[in-house]
């Protein structure tokens, strides 16, 4: 459904830029190690076949026997690299955010409204994509401090982009609130959507344009005040 989703602008209409697999992405990392140090490539053969696992079987499923299955080495190997599935799991949902940011649309230049809808047309696809591996987030969340603290943060970094692209004359503090408000119930709606599959939500995933006009109508009413898009 991924492929469906269009950036819409003002009078005109464009391909939002196509979000990752990350499996995928993981995947042709480790193809191009090869020539690389043996433990550069062991590494990235563990990560591949991890958030393989992850993504089918999602963070209640993941093992160590089964990464080691799926990477062809000995459990032992893993232990030399990570210290159990929750480290290799932090260390794959940073990796996957590190992707994004690297990833994300850029539109100098464009008007507001253009920005949102692009930027949330991309986000839509990317929960498609990857939808299992990330509902990890919240379990990591729960188990682990080291990565509640780091999504903090990360979300945080996120908010500040956001509001440093807001208009008007907002305290820059009030201007972060609105933007780490928003980045939260994005996460929170489309975690419902796409991992979760809520029942009252979940037919959203087969209208992606129109769930991503709604955030975007959402957006651009948020962060403007008193000013025309």
């Amino acid at each position: 459904m991924s492929k469906g989703i269009r950036a819409k602008a003002v009078g005109k209409e464009q391909v939002a830029p196509a979000a990752f697999d990350f499996v995928e992405l993981m995947a042709e990392r480790a193809a191009l190690m090869r020539g690389r140090p043996k433990r550069v490539r062991t590494r990235a053969k563990i990560l591949a076949a991890a958030v393989r696992e992850l993504a089918l079987k999602g963070y209640e499923g993941l093992t160590v026997d089964g990464v080691c299955a799926g990477a062809g080495m000995a459990r032992g190997t893993f232990y030399l690299y990570y210290s159990d599935r929750a480290q290799i799991a932090v260390a794959l949902q940073r990796m996957f955010w590190t992707a994004v940011y690297r990833k994300r649309p850029r539109l100098r230049g464009k008007g507001l409204k253009e920005r949102v809808r692009v930027t949330n047309a991309f986000y839509l696809d990317l929960y498609a994509r990857n939808a299992t591996f990330l509902a990890a987030q919240s379990s990591l969340s729960r188990d682990r401090a080291d990565f509640r603290l780091w999504h903090d943060q990360m979300n945080h970094r996120w908010s500040l982009i956001i509001a440093a692209n807001i208009p008007g004359t907002l305290p820059p503090e009030e201007k972060v609130l609105r933007a780490r408000a928003l980045v939260a119930m994005a996460d929170e709606l489309l975690a419902s959507i796409f991992t979760a599959r809520t029942p009252s939500l979940r037919h959203w995933a087969d209208h992606p344009d129109r769930l991503a006009d709604c955030l975007t109508a959402i957006w651009t009413r948020v962060v403007v005040e008193d000013i025309e898009i």
